[in-house]
């Protein structure tokens, strides 16, 4: 059975900087035990991004209905920038009905309290299967809620 968000001891929410884009990682985790990865492609490298994930964790992200996720590579992974303030705040992938993420550590409001040095990883070379296995070990469960924006 899937537990709610309230189930979770921990509750760290984050936004790009204009708030169109809304995100957050429901763990049992503290902050300082996770070990942010590093990935070192082109996209991550020039985003500086640094991403968390809890396999056992559950992530809400929210995000303009217009919004058009950004992809490259093998074309399998919907990066959410916004489209306004241009801020990384996570990268979702989609299979078989279910939704996984990992959520850009910047972007959450309490990034400082997450210590440990980033682990540099290189994904290059991976076939969609086993980066799809390695997704399903490692990336946190995913709820996405696509929002209408208020018109001033």
């Amino acid at each position: 059975m899937e537990r709610g968000p309230e189930a979770y001891a921990h509750h760290y929410s984050g936004r790009c900087h204009c708030g169109d884009l809304r995100v957050v990682l429901h763990s049992d985790k503290a902050a300082g035990t996770f070990t942010p990865r590093a990935d070192q492609c082109g996209f991550c490298v020039r985003h500086r991004a640094v991403v968390v994930s809890d396999p056992v964790g559950l992530v809400e992200l929210s995000a303009p209905h217009d919004l058009e996720p950004y992809r490259f590579g093998l074309g399998i992974t919907d990066f959410f920038v916004c489209g306004r303030c241009g801020v990384f705040v996570a990268a979702v992938w989609h299979k078989d009905g279910d939704t996984w993420t990992v959520v850009n550590l910047p972007a959450l409001d309490d990034r400082n309290n997450f210590t440990a040095e980033p682990a540099p990883m290189d994904f290059e070379g991976e076939d969609v299967g086993e980066r799809e296995t390695r997704r399903k070990r490692n990336w946190t469960p995913a709820r996405l809620t696509l929002t209408r924006q208020e018109t001033n």
